[in-house]
C-alpha cells in the first residue's frame, strides 16, 4: 500500500510517498481504509524530531494522527463495527503506532467511532484532534454563559472549534486572527475580531473571563493584565514557565487560574462534539484538501501558518 513515510527526522525533505506491506490486524484491532486524513501540528513534529524522546528512532514512520474511513477487515476478537461501516477516529503516532497517511490502517477498535450520516470524510478527519481539544479545554473554565472568551488563533485549527463552541455556550467571543480571516471568524460566531498584526489585545482595557489561546505562545503576566477577577488562561502548548505557575498557583491559590487545553477522546466526548456538530452550532472548516501524492505540499501549507481550518488529505 502507498504511504506518506519518513525515514529519518528532518524537515519536509525527509517525506516521501513509498510502499509498504499491507496491515495484519492484531486482537483487539480493526483494518480501516483511510478515506481522508487531517493534518495536525503534531505530525510534522514528529517529523521534525521535536518528539523524538516519545518517538523513538525506529523509521520508517507513517505519519497522520486523525483519519475517517470505511472498515476492511476485523481482528481476533472485534465484532463491531461491521465490515463497510464508515468509521473516523485518531491514530497515536506519538506513541510509536502506525500513521493515517496511508491507503490502510489498522487501529485498535476503541479508536474508533462511527461517522454521521451527515458528515462527509473530508469533515470527519478534520474533527477528533482540534475538535476534541478545544472541547475539553472549554470545558475546563465552568460555565460559559454571559462570560466574556477570547479565543487567540480564532481561525486556525483548534481555534475555529473554540470559537464555535464557546459561541454554542452562550458567550461573548472575541476572536484574534489577521484581517484577512476576520470574515470567516465572524462567520464562526465571533461577536469581536482584533487583527493582531495593529492591536494587542492584552495592552486593552477589555476584560476577559476566559483567555484561550489555541495557539500557545501567550504569556501569562502579559494575559493577567486583561483577566476578569477570577480570570481562566487555557493553553494548548504549555511553556515551562506557564507550567510552573500552573502547579505553584495550585499549591499556593491564587485570583486566576491556568488550564492546559489538551486532547479528551472519551465517548461522551465525540458524542457531544456530534451533537453540537447535528445541531448546526459546530462545522469543521476545511481549507485545502491535497491528494496523498501532494501530501508534502498540506504539510508546507500548515507550517507556513495562516490556514483557515484543516488541512485534509484525500487518501482515494
Amino acid at each position: 500500500m502507498k504511504a506518506l513515510q519518513i525515514k529519518a527526522y528532518g524537515g519536509p525533505e525527509v517525506m516521501q510517498i513509498g510502499e509498504l506491506p499491507e496491515p495484519d490486524p492484531k486482537r483487539g484491532q480493526v483494518v480501516v481504509a483511510i478515506k481522508a486524513a487531517s493534518v495536525n501540528p503534531v505530525d510534522w513534529k514528529v517529523r521534525a524530531g521535536e518528539l523524538k524522546l516519545i518517538t523513538g528512532r525506529t523509521f520508517p514512520k507513517t505519519l497522520g494522527s486523525d483519519f475517517a474511513g470505511v472498515v476492511e477487515r476485523l481482528g481476533i476478537g472485534v465484532t463491531e463495527p461491521p465490515v463497510g461501516a464508515r468509521v473516523y477516529g485518531i491514530t497515536p503516532v506519538m506513541m510509536r503506532k502506525p500513521g493515517a497517511h496511508a491507503e490502510r490502517l489498522a487501529v485498535a477498535r476503541k479508536r474508533l467511532r462511527l461517522m454521521p450520516d451527515s458528515m462527509s470524510f473530508e469533515q470527519a478527519a478534520a474533527l477528533p484532534i482540534a475538535g476534541l481539544t478545544a472541547l475539553n479545554g472549554l470545558r475546563k473554565c465552568g460555565e460559559l454563559h454571559g462570560k466574556a472568551v477570547l479565543i487567540n488563533g480564532g481561525t486556525g485549527g483548534v481555534g475555529h472549534f473554540a470559537v464555535q463552541i464557546a459561541k454554542a455556550r452562550g458567550a461573548t467571543v472575541t476572536a484574534v486572527c489577521s484581517e484577512r480571516n476576520a470574515g470567516r471568524a465572524r462567520s464562526l460566531g465571533a461577536d469581536v475580531v482584533i487583527d493582531y498584526r495593529k492591536q494587542d489585545f492584552t495592552a486593552g482595557s477589555v476584560r476577559y473571563d476566559v483567555v484561550f489561546d489555541a495557539f500557545g505562545h501567550l504569556k501569562y503576566p502579559d494575559v493577567a493584565r486583561v483577566f476578569t477577577d477570577d480570570g481562566t488562561l487555557v493553553t494548548t502548548l504549555p511553556a515551562l514557565p506557564l507550567i510552573a505557575r500552573a502547579v505553584w498557583q495550585k499549591v499556593v491559590g491564587g485570583r486566576h487560574r491556568i488550564v492546559l487545553g489538551n486532547l479528551r477522546d472519551h465517548p461522551e466526548d465525540y458524542a457531544e462534539l456530534e451533537r453540537l456538530l447535528a445541531e448546526g452550532s459546530v462545522k469543521p472548516v476545511l481549507d485545502k484538501i491535497f491528494p496523498l501524492a501532494e501530501a508534502a505540499q498540506a504539510y508546507a501549507a500548515l507550517e507556513a501558518g495562516g490556514t483557515v481550518g484543516k488541512v485534509i488529505i484525500r487518501i482515494v
